[in-house]
């Protein structure tokens, strides 16, 4: 892979990780308004909501819990239970006791970590994992047929609903970014000073298959995620402007 091969997947991989960060967003708050809709109570749409994520939660939580246990720092209890705070809501927490920044922001990037390789494993348990070069070559016969042998596996909706849940749970919180600035601008510095030293590394064969292979991996990992929110936004969409219709009522966002 060329360096300007390399730069276009990474451009792609940003572009899809935005795209699926705008579809989290308007799935949190959609989901929300359309349970709202249907029961009026909004309490009832705090455990409805909830419940459709608690797989996400409980994994989410529990790759904080577990890194931070391996990387040497103190945890306490967790918590799945939702609130509302500050008009944001609030599905589980954990206690992490104090640690250094590099420590903090790889605790803080675990569910991220954790949410991809899941999406990965889920894609391959579906056999979905081959329709990234099916759709590069446009083989859409052999794309519709992979498609079809998925959809027909018995626990096909399960897996998805799960790979749904957890996607949209895996994204780290405002609490889990706290650390990530010292970090960043000590990588920035230490980047420009190679840069300008003129510093390459020796093996550049061997860095450019690992940063491919990462890319590639994170890139249908997050395309995944992507293609399973939007059918999850096209169908929160359309339920959401039948209710509207029926109840002559609307969410105001």
């Amino acid at each position: 892979m060329t360096r300007l091969e390399i730069w276009v997947s990474f451009l792609w991989l940003a572009a899809t990780f935005v795209v699926m960060l705008w579809l989290h967003h308007w799935l949190e708050a959609h989901l929300q308004g359309l349970v709202y809709l249907i029961t009026g109570h909004a309490g009832v749409t705090l455990w409805v909501f909830f419940a459709i994520f608690l797989p996400g939660t409980l994994v989410h939580e529990l790759s904080h819990w577990i890194v931070a246990r391996l990387l040497g720092v103190r945890t306490g209890r967790i918590e799945i239970w939702p609130r509302r705070q500050k008009g944001a809501v609030w599905l589980g927490s954990v206690q992490i006791g104090r640690a250094d920044p590099v420590r903090s922001s790889l605790i803080g990037l675990a569910p991220l970590i954790t949410g991809s390789l899941a999406a990965a494993a889920i894609g391959a348990r579906l056999q979905l994992d081959t329709l990234g070069s099916l759709l590069i070559a446009r083989d859409w016969s052999l794309i519709w047929q992979r498609l079809s042998t998925s959809a027909g596996l018995p626990d096909f909706w399960l897996w998805i609903y799960l790979l749904f849940s957890v996607a949209n749970r895996m994204l780290p919180s405002p609490a889990d970014r706290q650390a990530w600035r010292p970090v960043l601008v000590f990588l920035g510095l230490v980047a420009l000073v190679l840069l300008f030293s003129g510093w390459t590394p020796t093996d550049l064969e061997s860095v450019g298959t690992m940063l491919r292979e990462t890319i590639d991996f994170l890139l249908y990992a997050l395309t995944l995620i992507v293609a399973v929110n939007i059918l999850a936004a096209l169908l929160v969409a359309v339920l959401e402007i039948i209710i509207s219709l029926v109840k002559r009522q609307r969410v105001v966002y």
